[in-house]
């Protein structure tokens, strides 16, 4: 008797289940269905508006209900976060008419991770330079993820106030990625430059490595000389291999000196190696006779960067890589490294090795 109750509980608790299962997924199909309907006409006007470069349909977008507006929200903000030029600035107008950047500040304060990183997304994504302080509090956020999402939206913005807040954020238990705070101080622009270059005497190698890169990027050729000092003063390798790479990215003619001095074989072969790659990169014919030099190098890398950067310096560069061919043993590393080369060049000449 007791066990054909226990069944019949049983029985009832799963239809129980079952039902209410089936009456949330009617609800929420309901509800979808109903979202879709209020978004239609919204979507089509977004799109309208966007087509017609911002200059027509605005007043329309203003004026839709709130409801059918938040249904047609996720479109409108795709949108915002591709658009660029007039397009972009008239839909950025739109939003702020409908207050949604207003709304976007103050839940940049809320307690849900989720919705400070979602305001922070769209704060970069209208290009708010008002809200750049507010931004840059949420690079010491608790989360990392709002970090990352603040750090990309400041990067949008291009404002170079951020540039020592964003700096600081690199010197911080549990970082953002470099590459990500590198591509932020680039988007930020000329206007940087100054407090790049100054922070390139910071304590942390982290932070010199990614100002390194960002002056590199920006072609900070102003900051020349303190990028050549760390090339051959700093105490961490890394950041003197950033230190190459970005003289190599300025491609001024001043860079090609600091960068021969460091060939030599008392050198570490990572900073031979990545000097060798921006001789390459300056493109400068006065680097040739250095880089011949160094294609017979031991290490294998530093050999083989000297030999793509003469295929990079043009005639003069496979001149003497062909001298070098030939002054080399047969069968060698040195004459495989100039094979090699010379073949990518599409001047491949039919040499007995």
């Amino acid at each position: 008797m007791l066990f054909t109750v226990a069944l019949l509980v049983l029985a009832g608790v799963v239809a129980g289940t079952a039902l209410a299962i089936t009456a949330v997924r009617v609800v929420r199909r309901a509800r979808r269905h109903r979202r879709d309907r209020l978004g239609a006409g919204p979507r089509r006007a977004l799109l309208a508006f966007v087509a017609d470069n911002g200059e027509e349909g605005g007043p329309g977008l203003v004026a839709i209900p709130e409801d059918a507006w938040r249904a047609a929200l996720p479109s409108a903000l795709g949108l915002l976060g591709k658009l660029r030029g007039e397009a972009h600035r008239a839909l950025v107008e739109v939003f702020l008419y409908r207050g949604m950047a207003r709304a976007a500040l103050g839940e940049l304060r809320h307690r849900s991770a989720v919705r400070r990183s979602a305001a922070a997304h769209l704060l970069g994504d209208l290009e708010l330079k008002q809200a750049v302080p507010d931004l840059c509090r949420l690079l010491t956020d608790r989360n990392r993820e709002v970090r990352v999402v603040a750090v990309r939206a400041l990067g949008r913005i291009g404002d170079p106030s951020a540039a020592w807040r964003l700096i600081a954020g690199l010197d911080q238990r549990d970082p953002v990625p470099s590459l990500l705070t590198t591509h932020a101080l680039v988007q930020l622009g000329s206007g940087a430059e100054v407090v790049l270059s100054a922070a390139l005497d910071h304590p942390a190698a982290r932070v010199r490595a990614v100002c390194l890169d960002a002056l590199g990027l920006i072609g900070a050729t102003g900051s020349v000389d303190r990028i050549a000092r760390l090339l051959h003063e700093d105490r961490v390798l890394d950041v003197r291999i950033a230190a190459a790479a970005a003289l190599g990215r300025l491609g001024t003619r001043s860079a090609v000196e600091p960068l021969i001095a460091e060939l030599p074989a008392d050198r570490p072969a990572g900073l031979r190696a990545a000097a060798a790659r921006a001789l390459g990169d300056l493109g400068a014919p006065a680097a040739v006779p250095a880089l011949a030099a160094a294609v017979p190098d031991r290490e294998f890398w530093v050999a083989h960067e000297a030999a793509h950067s003469l295929r990079r310096l043009g005639p003069l560069g496979l001149d003497a890589l062909r001298a070098v061919l030939a002054a080399a043993e047969a069968g060698s590393r040195t004459a495989g490294h100039c094979l090699e080369v010379l073949a990518l060049a599409g001047v491949y000449d039919s040499v007995a090795v």
